[in-house]
């Protein structure tokens, strides 16, 4: 299970900041964590050389009054300007933080830069929350892509906890399994049909076994399996038409039959997804390649 002992939330005076906090808060007391440093930054992409519009004491006071009571005091107020991802990247590591969060604009604004968003996932040595703006803090309905590799069972368990810690009423997890129907099962004398429900009988039988071992008393857990050669999409078909609240995903794959959610897939739906995406990490997986990329 994640333990998100320590959150780091980013604001960069940017649409979703407000969001980013609230969820930060919410999360914050649903984990009893035990500190938040929100950072006041000029901006993810931005002009470090420009000034912040607010003074420390209004973004402190601010600050406060949008986090829970409980929580405002654990909270420690850091306000300056943003050499780039580095930055939170950097401040991450020297602060062990367990849970990034950033709040960003609605993917199909066209100020958004969500391709930073999706190399500030791919780097950091924690989990990474990117919240949209306009997006309802809600805890309780979560999407789990997942490819049976262990970060995918992560990602799991700690939706599970999510969904569990978050106080709300019929906490739901949607487990997610896609494939894809390729060309060769002409070759093996099937018809399309048949090679559907070949292929939906194997997904059914290895989501199952995925599955077997984890723990979800107190939450609703479903599965949808779906045949669909653009995964992005079919995620976003399923959070529209079950109306849920985040998306949870490991950060990367492991297994080469699945190729469609490795990397390239996660960062995808950070960069398209309406609604709050979660990338779950092991704690220090990057460390290494982050000290590196640092030091250059």
């Amino acid at each position: 299970m994640q333990n998100f002992r320590k959150i780091g939330v980013f604001l960069n005076q940017e649409p979703g900041d407000n969001e980013a906090l609230t969820m930060a808060g919410k999360l914050a007391e649903s984990f009893d964590s035990e500190s938040i440093l929100c950072v006041h930054v000029r901006g993810v992409e931005s002009d470090p050389s420009a000034s912040p519009t607010e003074s420390v004491d209004e973004v402190t006071r601010n600050v406060r009054e949008r986090l829970p009571a409980k929580v405002a005091g654990r909270t420690r107020i850091e306000m300056h300007t943003s050499h780039g991802i580095a930055d939170i990247l950097k401040s991450a590591r020297d602060e062990s933080l367990d849970l990034i969060i950033v709040g960003r604009r609605q993917p199909h604004d066209q100020l958004a830069v969500g391709s930073a968003f999706a190399r500030l996932a791919r780097k950091a040595p924690c989990n990474v929350l990117v919240v949209p703006h306009q997006t309802h803090p809600h805890l309780s309905r979560i999407a789990v892509p997942v490819d049976g590799s262990p970060h995918s069972k992560m990602a799991v368990q700690t939706a599970i906890e999510i969904a569990r810690l978050s106080g709300e009423s019929g906490p739901q997890i949607v487990v997610q399994t896609i494939y894809e129907i390729g060309y060769g099962y002409q070759y093996a004398g099937l018809s399309f049909a048949e090679a559907v429900a070949q292929r939906e009988r194997k997904a059914q039988e290895t989501l199952k076994a995925f599955l077997a071992d984890v723990d979800h008393s107190g939450v609703n857990l479903s599965t949808v399996i779906t045949c669909s050669d653009q995964a992005t999409a079919a995620v976003y078909d399923l959070v529209s038409t079950k109306n849920l609240d985040m998306i949870v995903l490991g950060s990367r794959g492991l297994s080469a039959t699945s190729a469609v959610l490795l990397g390239s897939f996660t960062e995808r739906i950070i960069v398209y997804s309406p609604v709050p995406v979660l990338v779950v990490k092991k704690k220090g997986e990057t460390l290494r390649f982050l000290e590196a990329l640092l030091n250059q």
